[in-house]
């Protein structure tokens, strides 16, 4: 068995368990918009800020276990971390709707990230004459230019960045299951 192989295995259960939780949050997401909206208050601030922590103390660990591999884990981790002590901060200075602002930002940011590693993934893919190397420049494109929008214009109606935010979730699983049954075959 290769090594890439043996990393690829690795990481199935964890792309599908992923796939399938992103893309149900995302149904719930858009099912439930406006009381989502209507429910963005301290609690769900402090949920989001100890989510946000936990994914940045896995990825630092990931990749300080791991350095040489992938930066990757240690930019979402940072940006994780930022946007975990944004929002603390925020509920403490009362700051309204700052949860939407930074989740949208910091989601956008990491779509464009992501779309970046995807374009690396495509032209690696293709100058080992992998038949599907347009699959993963497809997503990185649509990564990045969803994450753009994210960003720009995400965040001016509550009720409209939640069902883009719903959207992009069920975006992601869907990615996570493409890369987990096609993946990148060099």
């Amino acid at each position: 068995m290769k090594k890439n192989d043996e990393k690829k295995s690795s990481r199935t259960p964890f792309l599908l368990l992923s796939a399938i939780a992103f893309i149900v949050l995302g149904v719930v997401v858009i099912m439930f918009k406006t009381q989502i909206t209507d429910m963005l208050d301290n609690i769900i601030k402090w949920v989001a800020a100890g989510i946000l922590g936990i994914v940045a103390i896995i990825n630092i660990i990931a990749f300080t276990k791991n350095m040489k591999e992938n930066i990757k884990e240690l930019i979402i981790g940072a940006l994780a971390l930022i946007a975990a002590i944004v929002l603390l901060i925020s509920h403490l200075l009362g700051v309204p709707n700052l949860l939407i602002m930074v989740i949208g930002f910091m989601f956008g940011l990491y779509l464009i990230i992501e779309g970046f590693f995807k374009l690396k993934d495509a032209f690696g893919s293709k100058k080992s004459e992998n038949n599907l190397w347009f699959v993963p420049l497809i997503f990185g494109i649509l990564s990045i230019l969803l994450g753009v929008l994210i960003i720009f214009f995400g965040v001016k109606v509550t009720t409209i960045f939640v069902l883009v935010f719903g959207i992009l979730l069920i975006y992601a699983g869907v990615q996570n299951l493409v890369n987990l049954f096609i993946g990148n075959k060099k």
